[in-house]
């Protein structure tokens, strides 16, 4: 008697721990069916775009990963969360909720809330307060207005994604619960017109983006108390002035996009500070200046961007303290004049894009315009005024592998023009 009493325990204690319900004879176990509509694979339920928006059959209990996106949810089946002690996932995207729903007694275990595509229109730390396991929220897509103080409650919150709302406002302290744990926060595509000083007490970020914004302006220390943050992008913004020390206090900086807005200029002032930034990106400003010393604060720079601006000259100034810069790239500007030495400060330059300038005389006439660039592999100079080229055009490029010279005027060829560069492996002309 004692034997099949404890089969029986054992039968009940897998299903109950698996899921599963074991077969007769030590045979592989057989999975709780996929509900119709649904499809299941592994710990995933894709129940996406019901034909109903409702599932009517109970998921298997070895589920972690529940996608119920399109499927024009306005409230949340709290019964289903009951069923899924394991799940962790769980994707509301593209539905019809008002508010973040109300998740049931296991949202405790959650460590992903999508929902995106819905019409929430505001945060509130009550509706997140049951999330005490959660690492990624996206919001993205929403009506979100505002941002206020306290709106999030302390959670574990790594990646928080509100792009594309319409938030005007960040309240002083709506971040502040998050500072512990955020690394990823995402802004962009809101109505924000400034960004208030020292908002983004989070000293653990290490991505921000605010692009397609309507930020005219940064004040200095804007950025103070974000010590961990390594890339910062402010695209698409119509930016017009940067503050002297705009973005000090970012002691971790490595990339800076600064793309499509309206600078005028670069200088050491809104430079200050970012002694670790590694890229610059700054092409399609309407940058004409690049003042003496501006990249005093910016000696580890490896890629510099100025392409599609309104550079005309580059003077002997132009890259001084850029010893380590590798890439450069100041394209589709208007540059006639190259001063004498303006490449000399750059001695592990290994491509510099000067495509699409107002380039002719540089060529034709000095004696050797790029003979500090040792260690220069790649040089486009495609789209430019050059008539002919010398024997002293290229001198000191030894190391040269690639040449554009395409969409010139080119009417003559010195002899041996080409002669010195042993490596080059790619010309064109």
């Amino acid at each position: 008697m004692p034997q099949p009493a404890r089969a029986v325990s054992f039968v009940l204690l897998v299903f109950l721990v698996t899921g599963v319900t074991p077969i007769n004879g030590g045979s592989e176990p057989v999975p709780e069916p996929c509900p119709s509509g649904c499809s299941c694979a592994g710990y995933l339920a894709d129940c996406s775009g019901l034909k109903h928006g409702r599932i009517a059959e109970r998921l298997p209990a070895r589920i972690t990963r529940l996608d119920l996106s399109h499927n024009k949810l306005r409230t949340f089946p709290e019964a289903l969360l009951a069923s899924l002690p394991q799940l962790s996932e769980i994707k509301l995207s593209n539905n019809e909720f008002e508010s973040i729903p109300d998740l049931g007694p296991n949202a405790g275990n959650l460590s992903s809330l999508i929902l995106a595509n819905n019409r929430i229109s505001r945060i509130s730390a009550e509706q997140l307060s049951s999330l005490v396991a959660l690492e990624t929220l996206d919001l993205s897509n929403n009506n979100i207005m505002e941002v206020r103080a306290g709106a999030f409650p302390p959670l574990p919150l790594k990646n928080l994604l509100m792009n594309n709302n319409r938030i005007s406002t960040l309240e002083h302290g709506c971040f502040s619960n998050l500072s512990s744990s955020l690394l990823v926060l995402k802004l962009n595509k809101n109505r924000l017109s400034s960004i208030p000083p020292k908002i983004f007490p989070l000293p653990h970020l290490q991505h921000l983006e605010l692009s397609r914004n309507r930020v005219r302006r940064i004040e200095g220390l804007t950025f103070q108390g974000l010590h961990g943050l390594r890339s910062l992008k402010i695209q698409r913004n119509g930016v017009t002035r940067l503050m002297d020390g705009a973005f000090w206090g970012l002691n971790n900086m490595e990339v800076l996009q600064l793309e499509y807005n309206n600078l005028t200029e670069v200088s050491k002032g809104w430079l200050y500070g970012l002694l670790t930034l590694q890229q610059l990106h700054l092409s399609h400003n309407t940058i004409s200046r690049i003042k003496p010393d501006a990249w005093e604060f910016c000696q580890k720079l490896a890629e510099l961007d100025l392409s599609w601006n309104q550079l005309s000259r580059l003077e002997e100034s132009s890259f001084v303290g850029l010893g380590v810069l590798e890439q450069l790239h100041i394209g589709n500007n208007r540059i006639s004049f190259i001063a004498d030495g303006a490449f000399r400060g750059l001695p592990n330059l290994q491509a510099l894009d000067l495509k699409y300038n107002e380039i002719s005389w540089t060529i034709e006439d000095m004696n050797g315009p790029f003979s500090a660039l040792d260690n220069l592999r790649k040089l486009f100079l495609q789209g430019n005024r050059i008539r002919s080229v010398t024997r002293k055009s290229f001198t000191g490029l030894d190391l040269l592998e690639q040449l554009d010279l395409s969409n010139n005027a080119i009417m003559s060829v010195q002899a041996n023009a080409f002669s010195q560069m042993k490596k080059l492996s790619e010309l064109y002309v």
